[in-house]
């Protein structure tokens, strides 16, 4: 006897996903199937002691006081330093390899030489815009001060 079908059916049973048809077909199952009957009976048990816990969410005062903690604001200015000084010596050291090793390189073609600057170029100007956007945008938010 496949078991897993009715297993199935005690968990959307117990879900409250259960068709009608499908209730049926279980019912009929459980009158002769003492191990099906005793999961079913496990299951309801568990079901009925997790529906007594309910999670408390910290209040919405909590989540601001931590936000403006000091503490908060220098560790994520510290952070904020740490992530700049690494990104600026790996842009400044790639820079570097790159000039030397590729566009002073006459192995390579020119038009390749080129074309790959004007890529480099475009894509760090497309940054710049798009951050630079995002800062002008947070700093006049009109809905800032809306808490959700």
């Amino acid at each position: 006897m496949n078991h897993d079908y009715y297993k199935i059916l005690i968990e959307k049973k117990i879900g409250g996903m259960i068709s009608d048809s499908e209730l049926l077909e279980l019912s009929e199952h459980l009158k002769s199937c003492e191990e099906c009957k005793h999961d079913l009976e496990e299951a309801e048990k568990m079901n009925k002691l997790l529906s007594g816990y309910k999670y408390k969410s910290p209040e919405d005062r909590l989540w601001e006081n931590y936000k403006s903690n000091i503490y908060t604001r220098i560790e994520r200015g510290i952070g904020w330093i740490f992530f700049s000084i690494g990104a600026i010596i790996l842009l400044i050291a790639s820079a570097f390899y790159f000039i030397k090793d590729f566009l002073l390189d006459n192995s390579v073609p020119i038009i390749i030489r080129i074309g790959v600057s004007l890529l480099i170029v475009g894509l760090v100007i497309l940054l710049v815009s798009i951050i630079r956007e995002r800062i002008f945008f947070n700093k006049n938010e009109r809905y800032k001060e809306v808490k959700k």
